[in-house]
């Protein structure tokens, strides 16, 4: 299955300097693709934090080998449905794994919804996906402690 890497991952990818990172993270050589939304966030922190030019120069490498999904209307229909799937307020499900609604950024609806609609699994390192695990996408969750060893 395809990967969707979530903006955070590509931001451990960028900060780490142990390139088995790349290896541990599609160790079936994968295509890999992201969101725009993930190329504009990172270029955004990138510019407000004033990475330097060995660090930029990192990540157009990697943005040169990924392949970028621009936000379109394709998927505005799987936005809808994991939008109100998160609010708990999605005609088709009346049972829902989670008591109160899960607030999701824009950007990461975008991201779920992409990942969703070309059914590629999301490597993330955080959790603001988990609710959607099984449901509309497959979420592989990167852990802390899974990433030390590329930060020695």
């Amino acid at each position: 299955m395809n990967l969707l890497y979530d903006t955070n991952v590509v931001l451990n990818i960028i900060r780490s300097n142990n390139p088995l990172i790349l290896a541990f993270l599609n160790p079936e050589n994968f295509n890999v693709y992201i969101s725009v939304a993930t190329e504009a966030e990172v270029k955004s922190l990138a510019v407000r934090n004033k990475w330097g030019k060995m660090r930029l120069a990192k990540l157009e490498y990697f943005l040169e080998r990924a392949t970028v999904i621009d936000i379109n209307q394709n998927y505005i229909n799987s936005y809808i449905e994991i939008d109100t799937y998160s609010q708990r307020i999605n005609s088709a499900f009346s049972d829902y794994p989670f008591k109160t609604p899960r607030n999701m950024g824009k950007n990461d609806l975008w991201i779920a919804s992409l990942a969703s609609l070309l059914n590629l699994k999301l490597v993330t390192a955080d959790a603001d996906f988990d609710h959607l695990n099984g449901v509309f996408i497959e979420v592989r969750k990167i852990t802390s402690n899974d990433l030390k060893p590329f930060f020695l």
